[in-house]
């Protein structure tokens, strides 16, 4: 799903975010692709951050905090509760 929540009112996204967590619950897989932190982690299990085309960061968002995710979509930082993603430590400021 792209952006499911985008440009939604307010009951409209939590009615979208109640049939994501039915689906999630049903055993059924979804990718979310949202630039909205609180979608992400409130309806994810796992977050992977891009920064200039290339995976920064991936980690299950139990063990991320939002400023650490933050962090990887501002500084393309990755913590230490994060995986790099492939050719992201170069990039790491």
């Amino acid at each position: 799903m792209d952006e499911p929540t985008a440009a939604l009112g307010p009951q409209q996204t939590a009615q979208v975010a109640d049939l994501i967590k039915q689906l999630k619950n049903e055993g059924i897989g979804i990718f979310l692709i949202s630039h909205d932190i609180h979608d992400v982690l409130d309806l994810s299990d796992r977050v992977s951050v891009m920064k200039n085309g290339r995976i920064v960061g991936t980690g299950r968002t139990c063990d991320l905090t939002p400023d650490e995710v933050l962090g990887m979509i501002i500084l393309g930082r990755c913590p230490p509760a994060a995986i790099p993603g492939p050719g992201a430590l170069s990039e790491v400021v």
